[in-house]
């Protein structure tokens, strides 16, 4: 029913951040994603993770949904997900 294959927790270590390996990463989702006949990827970052948010509109995705209860209730309360999708192309 969904048409967007999951990107789970992205992370690039630190000593080989500025490299490509994200973009190459998510290059490799996007193959999946179309091998697998889906609309394309869609991942979340929280929105007090700037550089998250801002490596994934860089790297084409855009913004299709904001969730600000997730956190209700919890340590982190007061956060949000923000949601990003990007279509095969």
């Amino acid at each position: 029913m969904f048409k967007y294959l999951y990107l789970d927790d992205l992370k690039v270590d630190q000593k080989y951040r500025g490299k490509h390996i994200g973009s190459r990463l998510i290059k490799a989702a996007l193959n999946e994603a179309h091998q697998l006949k889906l609309q394309g990827v869609y991942t979340i970052a929280q929105d007090n993770n700037l550089s998250a948010c801002l490596f994934y509109l860089k790297n084409s995705f855009e913004i299709g949904g904001f969730n600000n209860r997730d956190y209700r209730g919890t340590a982190q309360e007061g956060k949000a997900d923000i949601y990003f999708y990007r279509d095969c192309k």
